[in-house]
């Protein structure tokens, strides 16, 4: 564990100094925002194009976490690759517990296409995002310690009908408490997508994913979601989703997530 521990703690900082470095440089444009799935798609924004999520999140896990708002903010820095930049602002809700609010964790990414998205051809694209250790801990408003993910995407389009594919693997820092690290395990992470094009500018949308715990010995989780996504005008998207865990009792979580917001595309 120390070794694993003084490894990626190493290779954290290094990521996070490389990445804030280009996420710096739009920084200043960040706006509010999420993804209505929880499943990562292919394609990249594009040279110069930036898009912006606005929207809000509810979701029970024994503790009531609203995300009002969360920020995101996606730039294509060419045509296979772009850099992402998240925040969200959390209102945590515990039986017997007053409300907490605040900043929670943001994360820093960049995703690089690997095989561009050709109908009846499958494209792919691999994604590293850095979780940072800002939000307030003690508060229960942050982790207290930072995550790297890797994940490679998969998607193909036939017609009507498109899949989506993840699998990625998260690095797990280990928070510090009263001077003692606290046990983590990394986390294995798999999803299957799927996008039924009903109209021209009318999507359905539905996921089903599985992850490991990052607590050691902790249940995993299997859940779903359900939802769609609607062009509204030139650049402007609507997009919503509901979903639950799939197990037993709602072992693993959530118990709930309810997301909904809207994406705004623009060349900057």
């Amino acid at each position: 564990m120390i070794w694993k521990r003084r490894r990626w703690s190493d290779v954290l900082r290094r990521v996070a100094l490389c990445t804030g470095l280009i996420a710096g440089q739009v920084i200043s444009m960040a706006a509010w925002a999420v993804p209505p799935l929880k499943t990562a798609d292919v394609p990249t924004a594009g040279p110069g194009v930036v898009e912006v999520f606005a929207g809000a999140q509810y979701q029970d896990t024994g503790a009531i976490e609203r995300e009002l708002p969360f920020v995101e903010l996606v730039y294509g820095l060419n045509a296979w690759q772009e850099i992402t930049i998240e925040a969200p602002y959390l209102i945590v809700s515990e039986p017997g517990e007053p409300t907490r609010s605040g900043v929670g964790d943001a994360v820093v990414g960049t995703k690089i296409l690997l095989a561009p998205l050709d109908p009846g051809r499958l494209g792919a694209a691999v994604s590293f995002e850095l979780k940072l250790a800002n939000g307030d801990r003690a508060r229960g408003l942050g982790s207290g310690a930072e995550k790297l993910d890797i994940r490679l995407r998969l998607e193909r389009q036939w017609a009507w009908f498109t899949g989506i594919w993840n699998l990625g693997y998260t690095f797990v820092g280990e928070p510090e408490v009263a001077g003692e690290r606290q046990a983590r395990d990394d986390v294995l992470f798999g999803a299957f997508a799927q996008e039924y094009r009903v109209a021209e500018e009318t999507s359905l949308l539905s996921e089903v994913f599985a992850e490991t715990s990052e607590e050691p010995a902790g249940p995993r989780r299997l859940a779903a979601n359900v939802g769609f996504k609607h062009d509204i005008g030139p650049g402007w998207q609507a997009h919503a989703a509901i979903g639950k865990s799939l197990r037993a009792g709602n072992e693993g979580g959530p118990r709930l997530r309810i997301y909904i917001g809207v994406k705004y595309e623009t060349p900057l």
